[in-house]
């Protein structure tokens, strides 16, 4: 249980967070679903657009992919892979 991601962007916070899988940590959806994020510290994604709390990554929505991408990237591979990722996108 404890050696798992939870990755999850738009509603689908929704999900684990309705299983109560998100309880105690930080977590942002797309506005309107926050109240699924139940025991969440719900992020308003005004604030941050991704989301990364312990081993769970959560990202408001399509604006945040990048991000979302690069945050798993670097729990998974590492900051200088996503470093190196980052300075490779072009804008």
């Amino acid at each position: 249980k404890n050696d798992i991601y939870i990755a999850a962007t738009f509603a689908a916070p929704s999900v684990p967070g309705k299983l109560g899988m998100l309880k105690g940590k930080k977590a942002v959806c797309y506005p309107g679903f926050e109240e699924q994020l139940i025991g969440a510290e719900a992020q308003s994604p005004d604030r941050c657009k991704c989301v990364t709390d312990g081993k769970v990554i959560t990202a408001s929505g399509m604006g945040a992919a990048v991000e979302f991408g690069l945050a798993i990237v670097r729990e998974l591979c590492g900051s200088e892979t996503s470093e190196r990722l980052r300075n490779g996108i072009l804008a």
